[in-house]
């Protein structure tokens, strides 16, 4: 049975607008019932697929601002080293 559009108040419209989606999203899930779809498993593997995203970016940063730590330090230290000419003979100093 097809939905008939009423010339009725906009209230009285909305309100069917939601009966129909209601009933539509009622229909869907018998359907998906019917082929074996599991709501609340694809709910949760979505879940967890935006959780170890949310994860992975975190640890993808974490070792970019490391890396950026140990560069501005490097940067510094060569800044410190110019104020005394050749004083980068004694590389093994700087390195342990």
């Amino acid at each position: 049975m097809m939905a008939t559009r009423r010339s009725t108040s906009d209230g009285q419209s909305v309100s069917l607008a939601n009966i129909s989606r209601t009933r539509r999203a009622q229909l869907v899930a018998e359907f998906e019932g019917e082929l074996g779809i599991d709501h609340k498993a694809r709910a949760q593997a979505a879940y967890e697929a935006k959780r170890w995203q949310v994860i992975k970016t975190i640890i993808v940063w974490t070792v970019a601002l490391i890396f950026f730590a140990i560069a501005c330090q490097k940067l510094w230290l060569m800044g410190q080293l110019v104020d005394k000419p050749f004083s980068d003979i004694d590389l093994f100093r700087d390195w342990f």
